[in-house]
């Protein structure tokens, strides 16, 4: 969400559009595709406890993140794995409620297409407000939109099949050229999400034509189709093969990666709006060093204000120590600045930071000058700075470890 030059950005946000979302389509299915109720009631059920098992699959994947600080629970979700269990949940509970309720597979298929696209469109362009420099979203949201409009139309189970395989092809492209395009290797959890699902949704198509007993005009159009399974097939292991090569000349030098963001938004002023230059500061850290954020030019920066008593700032401190570990190599840096001001002193920043074994940079705001500059009115509150000191995001909330690597990857 986006106010003025303020991005708004959370974990629940997505969270409650879900709930909204799942509402809309519920009646859009009813009332606009003429869905029977039962039908609609299926997919609002799956689709509301998938979104659920996605939410609270943190608690599974970090076990130990949850009993130091249950309220993480509040913040964060379980990322791509905790998408995979969603999907396998609502794969199995579809199944046995089709199965009991002998519902036809292609009331159903006719019913789920529209609503799934309308749901991934929901989320596309909320990802689209957060980030709307970032051209490979806004294609994915256009996307959704085009298949949205068409899968409302369409009523033929098999075409909503081969829909649903060609948007995934193109969801994977675009994943698999993003990753090219910022240099940060091929296989990434996006890529591994949409090719997946093309590979999924291609052998459903196979197996519900095989219990089709169809004419010999059928069988001639059923050829046709599996031609078309098969090429959507094809285009992504050729995908997958070039994309390699371009990989391999990039490592080796011969092929320079290309920035994501434009150079464009770099408008030179000094300022704490996006495109303007972070302005420089000195504070001391917790060791009592000198620390400047112009000191920091050459790395892209995570510049986070925070307090020892904001839950918040408390649950994303285990994960900015997790990111900043496994990234500290590649020219990443997070630099933390404590609003001192606002504590019962120094003594008790020491104290989480030594509990917390945070070990990136920590400096003291001991009169709130510069959480005043930068606007740090909600906190934890968080700039993304690349490496020539120019403000690439603005992100109020906590921060997952996803959220960050997603971030920090699209302007590296």
């Amino acid at each position: 969400m986006q106010f003025g030059n303020i991005v708004v950005q959370g974990e629940n946000l997505l969270l409650v559009s879900s709930l909204l979302i799942s509402y809309v389509m519920f009646y859009y299915g009813i009332k606009i595709l003429k869905i029977e109720r039962n039908i609609m009631d299926l997919i609002f059920n799956s689709f509301i406890n998938g979104v659920l098992i996605w939410k609270f699959s943190y608690v599974f994947l970090h076990p130990n993140s949850v009993l130091q600080n249950p309220m993480t629970i509040l913040y964060f979700n379980g990322g791509y794995v905790g998408i995979s269990m969603g999907i396998v949940f609502i794969t199995v509970y579809t199944w046995l409620y089709v199965k009991k309720q002998n519902i036809p597979v292609a009331s159903y298929t006719r019913a789920v297409v529209p609503v799934y696209f309308g749901y991934f469109s929901t989320f596309a362009w909320i990802r689209v407000m957060e980030n709307s420099q970032n051209y490979f979203i806004i294609l994915q949201a256009i996307a959704a939109i085009c298949f949205f409009i068409v899968a409302s139309r369409v009523k033929i189970q098999k075409t909503l099949l081969q829909l649903l395989i060609w948007f995934h092809l193109i969801q994977f492209e675009l994943a698999l050229y993003k990753k090219y395009f910022v240099n940060t290797g091929i296989i990434s959890k996006e890529v591994w999400l949409y090719g997946s699902l093309v590979i999924v949704f291609i052998c459903i198509s196979y197996w519900l034509e095989r219990r089709e007993r169809e004419a010999a005009l059928g069988d001639e159009n059923k050829g046709r189709r599996n031609a078309m399974t098969q090429l959507a097939l094809g285009v992504m292991m050729v995908s997958i093969a070039v994309a390699s090569v371009f990989n391999n000349q990039q490592e080796e030098g011969k092929i320079k990666p290309k920035p994501i963001v434009s150079t464009s938004l770099d408008s030179g002023k000094i300022g704490t709006n996006k495109g303007e230059v972070a302005p420089d500061f000195e504070l001391l850290s917790i060791t009592g060093d000198k620390i400047k954020l112009s000191d920091l030019r050459g790395k892209t920066v995570i510049l986070n204000f925070w307090a020892t008593w904001c839950p918040p700032c408390r649950a994303e401190m285990p994960e900015m120590q997790k990111f900043y570990e496994n990234n500290k190599n590649n020219n990443v840096e997070i630099l933390a600045v404590n609003l001192t001001n606002s504590e019962r002193g120094p003594d008790a920043v020491n104290d989480f930071v030594k509990n917390k074994g945070v070990t990136f940079k920590v400096v003291l705001d001991e009169q709130g000058e510069i959480g005043n500059l930068y606007g740090a009115i909600t906190i934890p509150t968080s700039y993304i700075i690349d490496k020539n000191g120019v403000i690439r995001d603005k992100y109020i909330g906590p921060m997952s470890y996803e959220t960050m690597d997603r971030m920090i990857s699209n302007i590296q």
